[in-house]
């Protein structure tokens, strides 16, 4: 027996049959109250629920039609594979300040699937994925259709909310307070025939709430440990095997492992992303990023003719559903993330202090900066005035299953891995002159984008290697390695237990100072697993932040 309620202002048979021959029920007990406004929403519910002989009581508006055939099945098998008290098909994981709870600014914080009819019209309101069978916690439910197990429940509706506003959000919200599960569910659709409206009345009800409430808003639930945590990690190309395409690609290795799911965005394919596809990580670039409407925003995109600006009203996106994360890298492709997704919750990587590129940007999505070594923060915080509560250090994510000591022949040689730019100019030259006077190899492993240096690369004792993945060969054969400021090539020498030069330049490449530096006792520090489980402890820290 189940019992099935709704307010309406006229007697209606043919509802009521409905509400019978859909459900996929025999025994079905419905309530049909009349009320052309003598009484609130939550003076009828609490009729309801004292007048039904059943624990389980849906609550419905009389505008609606249910899209899934036996719907009621799939309620109680909710309610009884669960410790949920109230289930809707909409509704929210944060309540903001104002009570608007479709007006939060995270859009990623809307949970449910409608479906709407009105004016000739239909569309589909898709506030999330697809939940399948499974359960999303929110912190309210809206009313149009609230299915709800007495026994569960600790308070009945507030009718201190007068009229037909806000007894949804007042019902769920006093129970969420109080301990009681609040929930979203997908497998059950809806079609409302209508839009819903504010008015005066609502915006009465909408002040009552938040002054009554005003102790406990904002409110948010936690980020569930038992799903996968969503996350987009942004790059600015991936056509090359360069420090900051390795950093991102480790990192979406180490957070599948984590049971995360990932996104990688570049601006440019390429290899890297042929590796990352074979682990089953979609990437995306802007080269075919699809395009949503979304509000008012224009975006330019890649085509083969260059870039172009988007039709009117069309935002380019990478998913027509929100992520949890996004992790960012590269001030041009930040800038499009904040565009993008401006509403979504960000991490800042920042890899130099001497590459404009990676000057950071501020805006209030961007909860953290990460700085891969002490000097980056340092900084950062004394160049662009960021907090240092802001920044944390983490350095680069090293696999330790592929760099490590592995006894090998070991030539007379110093290993350079990177782009051969106006930045790493003055180190090559220095390491050409320092391999010539000890009679060693220098081998340079990168792409070379300086003309200047095309003469000097001739010299017999240096031997040029293209980009490469299988970096660790060329790491356990030299007997040195070298390269600017502490990159990868240093703490992947070091994790093979070599010592590796460091160069500390400036903006031009400059040296300011060179050193011959051993493997650090903590090198663990640098391995995979341990960076990106420090990176998750902050994705989830941001996300579970009570407030924006």
């Amino acid at each position: 027996m189940i019992t099935v309620g709704y307010s309406t202002r006229e007697h209606n048979p043919q509802f009521i049959e409905y509400l019978k021959k859909s459900s996929g029920f025999k025994k079905i007990e419905v309530i049909e109250k009349i009320n052309n406004g003598e009484k609130s929403l939550s003076e009828v519910y609490n009729e309801i629920l004292a007048e039904s002989t059943t624990d389980i009581v849906v609550l419905c508006h009389d505008d609606i039609y249910f899209d899934t055939s036996s719907w009621f099945h799939k309620i109680r098998t909710h309610f009884e594979k669960s410790d949920f008290g109230i289930l809707g098909v909409a509704g929210t994981t944060h309540m903001s300040e104002t009570g608007r709870w479709w007006e939060t600014n995270r859009r990623k914080d809307m949970i449910g699937i409608v479906n709407h009819e009105s004016g000739g019209k239909k569309w589909t309101s898709k506030y999330s994925d697809d939940l399948g069978k499974s359960i999303r916690q929110t912190v309210i439910v809206d009313g149009l259709f609230i299915a709800v197990s007495k026994s569960r429940i600790k308070h009945n509706f507030d009718e201190e909310f007068k009229g037909f506003h806000f007894y949804d959000i007042a019902f769920c919200f006093r129970n969420h307070l109080e301990g009681v599960k609040v929930g979203v569910i997908t497998n059950i659709r809806i079609t409302h025939k209508s839009i819903g409206q504010t008015n005066q009345q609502w915006e009465d009800n909408r002040d009552f709430f938040v002054q009554k409430y005003k102790n406990n808003l904002p409110n948010k639930i936690p980020f569930d440990p038992n799903r996968k945590l969503k996350v987009l990690l942004s790059c600015i190309s991936f056509r090359n095997f360069t420090g900051s395409e390795l950093y991102v690609f480790e990192l979406a290795k180490s957070l599948i492992k984590l049971n995360c799911s990932v996104t990688i965005l570049s601006q440019i394919g390429g290899p890297v992303t042929d590796m990352a596809k074979k682990l089953g990580i979609k990437c995306v670039s802007f080269e075919n990023a699809p395009g949503f409407k979304l509000g008012d925003g224009k975006w330019e995109f890649n085509s083969p003719e260059g870039f172009k600006p988007s039709t009117e009203n069309v935002l380019y996106r990478i998913s027509e559903v929100d992520f949890d994360i996004i992790h960012m890298q590269h001030k041009p492709v930040a800038e499009r993330m904040i565009q993008f997704y401006p509403e979504i919750d960000k991490v800042y990587s920042i890899h130099s202090e001497v590459i404009e590129l990676e000057d950071p940007i501020k805006h209030k999505s961007i909860k953290k900066y990460i700085a891969i070594r002490p000097e980056i923060k340092e900084h950062i915080i004394e160049q662009d005035e960021i907090d240092m509560s802001l920044i944390d250090v983490i350095y680069n994510p090293i696999d330790e299953t592929r760099f490590n000591q592995i006894e090998t022949t070991e030539e007379n040689a110093v290993l350079f891995v990177g782009t051969i730019d106006y930045l790493r100019e003055q180190t090559i030259k220095d390491l050409i002159e320092y391999t010539d006077e000890n009679q060693m190899e220098l081998w340079i492993v990168g792409e070379n984008k300086s003309d200047y240096l095309d003469d000097i690369l001739l010299n017999n004792h240096v031997k040029r290697f293209p980009p490469t993945w299988n970096t660790e060969t060329f790491v356990r054969k030299a007997k040195e390695t070298a390269g600017i400021l502490l990159g990868r090539t240093t703490i992947e020498s070091w994790m093979c237990g070599k010592k590796s030069w460091i160069y500390n330049v400036d903006k031009s490449g400059g040296i300011l100072s060179k050193e011959l530096v051993s493997p650090p006792q903590d090198i663990n520090k640098f391995y995979g697993s341990t960076v990106c489980e420090k990176l998750v402890d902050s994705y989830l820290n941001i996300i579970n932040e009570t407030s924006n």
